[in-house]
């Protein structure tokens, strides 16, 4: 297969995940407008197009809240036209501008990997637990044999030193080749987590797991209902 072909065929598959993610959302969504009437959900580090997803009649009782560095803000704000929704640029480590408990639903697709150390993933799940009294996190399973950002077998896998020489010599699955700075950014900017890491950083939550042909863990699932 051409390598061309190789980032729309990806993307097909990753639409269909995010879909069928997206319906257990919609379900907590569901449980918390039956109780609430109207309710306040903030996305942590998310965009707002991907909220196209939830149905008119839902959105209408949804106040969100997109929180994210300001160049994600604008670059990813096409929305339709029924979702009503505010861009708060922030930091989802430390959200000081909300109180405990401010949100009905917290949620997170695919963002806690992508925080940087183990000391922010720790932080940002504690801001999550704290402002959200329900929350929905979901990041890619570390022991899933295809790297979800390059759609490259076991590459987050390969020791530091041997990947930061990869980067720096290959264009590696749907990534582009490094210099010294940009591989060390790479690695800095993604770093996948098991089962046992999700479990220690969000222990008061329901864990769950995506599968893939019914075998493999692809994504791992924390949520708390409030």
């Amino acid at each position: 297969m051409a390598r061309r072909d190789t980032p729309a065929l990806f993307a097909r598959a990753q639409a269909r995940f995010r879909a069928a993610r997206f319906r257990q959302v919609q379900t907590m969504i569901e449980e918390l407008v039956a109780q609430h009437g109207e309710i306040r959900v903030l996305d942590a580090g998310g965009r707002a197009e991907y909220w196209n997803l939830l149905t008119p009649a839902l959105a209408e009782k949804v106040h969100l809240t997109i929180l994210n560095y300001s160049e994600e803000l604008v670059d990813y704000s096409k929305t339709m036209a029924h979702v009503r929704y505010e861009n708060v640029t922030g930091n989802a480590c430390d959200m000081p501008q909300y109180a405990d408990g401010s949100f009905h639903l917290v949620h997170s697709n695919s963002v806690i990997e992508h925080v940087g150390s183990y000391g922010n993933m720790l932080a940002f799940a504690k801001e999550v637990r704290r402002v959200g009294q329900a929350y929905y996190v979901q990041t890619p399973n570390y022991w899933f044999p295809i790297e979800p950002h390059y759609a490259f077998p076991m590459l987050h896998w390969l020791p530091d030193p041997i990947r930061i020489w990869a980067e720096m010599r290959f264009n590696i699955g749907l990534g582009s080749r490094q210099d010294f700075a940009g591989a060390l950014r790479a690695l800095d900017d993604i770093r996948m987590i098991s089962q046992t890491v999700m479990r220690g950083l969000f222990p008061d939550a329901k864990h769950s797991a995506e599968r893939f042909a019914l075998i493999f863990k692809k994504s791992l699932i924390a949520s708390r209902k409030g």
